[in-house]
């Protein structure tokens, strides 16, 4: 998927101990690490959509459910792997959820496709512009930009032994208006398109490092016909 963003990364820290050596290759070591791929992890994902028209009134309200087997970012292939699935009474689960999930892919390897671009580098804040972008187009087949352009920001916080860690990242489209199908919605006027993910700090047994799993993501887009707003929550399976 190819990747053009501005990118802003805040330090959000307790203790300022690591904010002054700040390096693109200590955050490209943190990513591999925090982001590296994993055993197979099964996840239930709840999923929460609701559209409003511009009046606020809402148009679409659902709270469904699904499965998801994790397996890793992929981060050297840029190519992420799951396996979902959803109950035959809920068939829209699994689109719904997807955006959400793309989003969390993306977080996981946004350093690493840009490890070849002009950054810059402040204590606590890393910066990496795009020009410009066309416009917002998505895929043909999930609600999701097709080649992503615009405002990212990844904001990291401490571990309880003190270690840096990614918190959150935050995405917003930066292309011109365009034509879209948008789900609940309609045929639109797609205006604008904003992520957020939540990672959470999780162990695997007799791995010694941890690992970073999406906690929660939200995509938000506005239309000409209203907003859409779909929210995903993770949990491992025991």
């Amino acid at each position: 998927m190819p990747s053009r963003f501005t990118i802003a990364l805040m330090m959000i820290l307790p203790c300022q101990t690591f904010a002054d050596d700040l390096t693109l290759d200590r955050l490209t070591a943190l990513a591999k690490t925090y982001f590296r791929d994993s055993a197979e992890i099964p996840m239930t994902v709840a999923i929460t959509a609701i559209a409003t028209d511009n009046n606020g009134k809402v148009k679409h309200q659902s709270q469904t459910t699904a499965g998801m087997v994790f397996r890793g970012y992929n981060l050297e292939s840029g190519k992420f792997s799951l396996r979902a699935n959803a109950s035959m009474m809920h068939p829209g689960a699994l689109g719904d959820s997807l955006p959400g999930d793309l989003a969390a892919f993306m977080a996981g390897g946004i350093l690493l496709r840009k490890k070849d671009s002009a950054i810059e580098i402040t204590p606590g804040l890393v910066v990496l512009k795009d020009k410009e972008c066309s416009a917002l187009e998505l895929m043909p087949r999930w609600f999701f930009p097709a080649h992503p352009c615009g405002a990212a920001q990844l904001i990291l916080t401490s571990t309880p032994t003190g270690d840096p860690m990614f918190q959150r990242f935050s995405f917003d489209s930066l292309g011109a208006p365009a034509s879209a199908n948008v789900p609940h919605l309609g045929s639109v006027q797609l205006l604008s398109y904003h992520t957020t993910v939540e990672f959470q700090l999780k162990k695997i047994p007799n791995e010694a490092k941890p690992y970073l799993w999406p906690l929660e993501t939200v995509v938000t887009a506005l239309t000409n016909k209203g907003k859409l707003t779909m929210t995903n929550r993770y949990s491992p399976k025991n």
